[in-house]
């Protein structure tokens, strides 16, 4: 008994951990920044190793997981082990830098050559790869209750983030809650980010799961067999009814908040967000649609008037960017480099400093960080190695929806996975126009949610049903208040009581 109080207070110790990672991973300027940064890190590596003390068979990782990131972990380090002998002008691309090594040091040139051009960006980048990675193991590990609190948490910090927003854009480019970034962004809403697509990228993550939520809470009443309005007047007065409430508000301000964010991508995703929840949830409401198909229609007709909606506002509230006629002309340029240094890449985290050789001179004396998207710039730094990770870890992902998709009834845990599922599809769409998973923020929630999405729901869902009967006894289920929203049945015995927080 010791032993499990120990197990579990180190268990609670992690999720606490977890927890402040995820609130501090947006506090500071995204992430961005090297102080910053190392706290997520520092906070990350001590979850790991507690988590890792903790023994849970039941939720380890499979075997195509260890395998998927190990390579992930491996890859970035063969761009940093010295190959002596090797000559420097064999490695595609860096015959251009034979010239600049030996301008700069005599003795750069005596020394190993490695596959990176610049072997101190690719260890900083791999540093910085340690904290989705770890993100991603410690929630995989954790049981379903703590994931639900996270899941909450994060659903608050979106809220509060595009609330934020909202503020900033109503106070005008002058609001000191821009922390200094409002001539970037005039009359934007960007949060604690740095830019307005990234706030963007975490809203259009977080919407699919707080909609799921929402769907998920309005089928939950008690058992009475009511109809029509009486049926909804009491899912009102019921906990589960003010939680239904209180998402589909949090949803609404998400849904706000990315509109004043001014983002035309993250404004055409979350139109793209509401019409996958519609089409997914709007037959299993409540888990195994309890509305009927009045239910299924009714939510159909609200989700696709949404959409409608947001159409219009596409235009009226969105902005182009000003890079946004010189991402083609990024594009491009990337493109060239990723030829010229494939098959094997500048080595990863180089882009921003060895992109000056492809610089276009269109864009004049703009400095080039990112290009605008995650893929080419994987590509232009990871080459042949990048581009089999992409496609291994998209099969994955493509496997666990066959995993999570079932045709029995769906539990609240399933109806996360799926949000989660949406969420992470969309930040990879978005992807392909900006540098979201290139930003250490929202590189934490994106692995949060794809620990969520990874999950088995099946040893979540087994394991509630032997808590609850380990917990309840036939005498306790009849004292039970015959109104009480938990109450169904989960085992032989009749009319016994599940647990409210993990059916």
């Amino acid at each position: 008994m010791a032993n499990d109080n120990s197990v579990g207070r180190l268990t609670a110790v992690v999720s606490w951990l977890l927890g402040a990672i995820l609130i501090f991973a947006s506090l500071f300027r995204a992430g961005q920044g090297p102080i910053p940064l190392l706290i997520l890190q520092l906070f990350a590596v001590l979850m790991l190793l507690l988590s890792f003390w903790t023994p849970t068979r039941s939720h380890s990782l499979t075997k195509p997981e260890v395998i998927a990131l190990a390579l992930l972990l491996l890859f970035p380090l063969l761009f940093i082990i010295p190959l002596p002998g090797l000559p420097l002008e064999w490695l595609p691309g860096r015959d251009k830098y034979i010239d600049a090594l030996a301008l700069i040091e005599q003795d750069q040139l005596k020394r190993a050559p490695t596959l990176s051009i610049y072997p101190l960006k690719t260890e900083s980048a791999w540093l910085t790869l340690l904290l989705p990675v770890i993100v991603f193991v410690t929630t995989r590990r954790l049981a379903y209750p703590y994931l639900y609190r996270l899941i909450l948490l994060v659903i608050i910090i979106a809220g509060t983030q595009a609330a934020l927003g909202l503020i900033q854009f109503g106070q005008g480019s002058e609001s000191p809650l821009y922390l200094g970034f409002a001539h970037t962004h005039l009359r934007s809403g960007i949060g604690t980010y740095t830019n307005r697509n990234h706030l963007a990228g975490l809203i259009e993550m977080v919407l699919p799961i707080t909609l799921a939520l929402f769907l998920y809470s309005l089928g939950r009443n008690d058992r009475r067999n009511l109809r029509g309005w009486r049926k909804g007047v009491l899912l009102l007065s019921t906990f589960r009814g003010r939680a239904a409430f209180l998402y589909g508000a949090l949803a609404l301000l998400l849904i706000v908040g990315v509109i004043f964010t001014r983002s035309r991508t993250g404004i055409a995703l979350t139109i793209l967000g509401v019409l996958a929840v519609t089409f997914t949830f709007s037959r299993r409401i409540g888990g195994d649609n309890v509305y009927g198909p009045l239910g299924t229609i009714v939510t159909f007709v609200v989700g696709a008037g949404i959409a409608i909606g947001l159409t219009p506002v596409l235009d009226r509230f969105s902005s182009a960017d000003l890079q946004g006629d010189a991402r083609w002309v990024i594009f491009s340029a990337t493109l060239d480099g990723i030829l010229d240094f494939f098959p094997l890449g500048s080595g990863p985290g180089t882009y921003p400093d060895i992109f000056h050789a492809f610089h276009p001179i269109e864009l004049g004396d703009f400095f080039i960080n990112h290009a605008h998207n995650d893929y080419l710039e994987w590509l232009f730094e990871g080459g042949v190695f990048v581009l089999l990770l992409i496609v291994l870890l998209l099969g994955l992902y493509l496997v666990q929806w066959g995993k999570v998709w079932t045709k029995e009834m769906w539990s609240r845990f399933r109806f996360l996975q799926i949000g989660a599922g949406i969420g992470i599809f969309l930040l990879l769409l978005h992807g392909l126009v900006d540098f979201n998973l290139h930003i250490p923020a929202n590189m934490v929630y994106f692995a949060f949610l794809a620990g969520i999405f990874f999950s088995d729901p099946n040893q979540h869902q087994v394991k509630s049903t032997r808590r609850s009967r380990k917990r309840q006894t036939p005498d306790a289920v009849r004292s039970a208040a015959p109104d009480d929203p938990a109450a169904k049945p989960v085992g032989p015995v009749a009319g016994q009581v599940g647990n409210p927080f993990l059916d």
